[in-house]
């Protein structure tokens, strides 16, 4: 790969890393030394990319940006506003790719046709950053986890071997009473608030987990039909990083989707829905939700492999993270089938952002 790096004035104070609810967290990063401005040149580029997946994507991405933008810290240009990219720069470069995507979707493919229209910032961890070790992190690299919305067999109603359900919100205050080990163990089910919560589903303990940890899940039910089941509003208790199961207090409540699963963006906002092999989720806080990505890797060939994709959705594990992106895979039993269906992507790529040219 080689690569002609532009000159770019350093912040002047740097970036302060934000989570939930655009809440500081005291590590301060210079956003020139994270996204560096480039000019890229592919050997033997090919680009795998799927046009009316990203038209999807990238349509719901704006209606939530217009709809969503004064009021939800994510919706903006993150970090990126160091560098002087301005979210009207961000909707104008997803404008590009949806146009692109409906009316020349070949052109898409084309890297040629990618580089002359936009600036590619390379993302390069900061490698103060504790994972970039513990992932093993080359220099400009980043680690591509993968997600799925899992398949699994559910029930109407609750029996041996599904006892746990998936449960709809139950509203304020009660959404916030109880810890995920506190609501399996029949919060809703016996004493003072028994039926405060309905049931939407019924799935045994570990399905109930998997469910939480991949933020949606398609049942089947005895009867044959599919529903699909998404993360609607949290307990509010804050991700612990490395609980799971029982030992971590933060639980999901879900509601039923009748259009996909949905990424980014609270109860009742316009739904950015996950389509496979474009959706990602990432550190919407500091990179902006919709910021589109350019992820690069090897084709064992001696040529370069290049994906475009979205990001539209997050997860506790990336409020903060510039280390990370989880590329959503699709709908599959198992993540076995998941890593095999994508086993051409590996897990440590290139990536960089793309901002439209004017």
């Amino acid at each position: 790969m080689l690569i002609a790096l532009l000159a770019l004035p350093s912040a002047a104070h740097g970036w302060e890393l934000r989570a939930v609810d655009d809440k500081r967290v005291g590590t301060v990063v210079v956003a020139s030394d994270v996204f560096r401005l480039q000019s890229p040149e592919w050997p033997s580029p090919t680009v795998v990319t799927d046009p009316a997946a990203l038209a999807s994507v990238t349509a719901d991405t704006l209606a939530y940006l217009e709809a969503m933008g004064s009021t939800d810290p994510a919706a903006d240009s993150g970090m990126f506003a160091e560098l002087g990219v301005t979210p009207a720069q961000f909707v104008a470069t997803l404008e590009l790719i949806h146009t692109t995507a409906v009316e020349r979707p070949e052109l898409l493919s084309d890297p040629a046709w990618l580089g002359a229209h936009f600036d590619v910032y390379r993302w390069s961890p900061p490698r103060s950053d504790s994972r970039v070790s513990r992932f093993r992190l080359g220099p400009e690299e980043i680690r591509v986890t993968r997600y799925l919305t899992s398949q699994m067999f559910g029930a109407a109603t609750a029996d041996a071997g599904k006892p746990q359900a998936l449960y709809a919100d139950p509203g304020a205050p009660w959404r916030t009473e109880y810890t995920r080990a506190e609501v399996m163990d029949g919060a809703y089910a016996r004493g003072p608030d028994a039926g405060r919560a309905r049931p939407l589903v019924w799935l045994s303990e570990a399905n109930v987990h998997e469910a939480i940890m991949q933020g949606s899940v398609q049942v089947r039910l005895p009867d044959q039909s599919t529903h699909t089941y998404g993360v609607d509003v949290s307990n509010g208790i804050a991700y612990v990083p490395g609980h799971s199961g029982r030992t971590q207090d933060r639980y999901w409540y879900f509601k039923e989707l009748t259009a996909g699963p949905r990424g980014w963006g609270p109860p009742g906002s316009p739904e950015i829905h996950l389509r496979a092999g474009v959706s990602v989720a990432g550190d919407v806080y500091d990179l902006g939700v919709g910021a589109v990505i350019l992820i690069e890797h090897g084709d064992g060939h001696g040529g370069t492999t290049l994906r475009l994709a979205i990001l539209a959705d997050s997860g506790g594990a990336f409020q903060p993270n510039l280390c990370q992106l989880d590329w959503y895979g699709g709908a599959f039993p198992s993540h076995e089938a998941l890593y095999a269906s994508w086993a051409s992507l590996p897990e440590h790529v290139r990536a960089s952002v793309l901002i439209a040219r004017p």
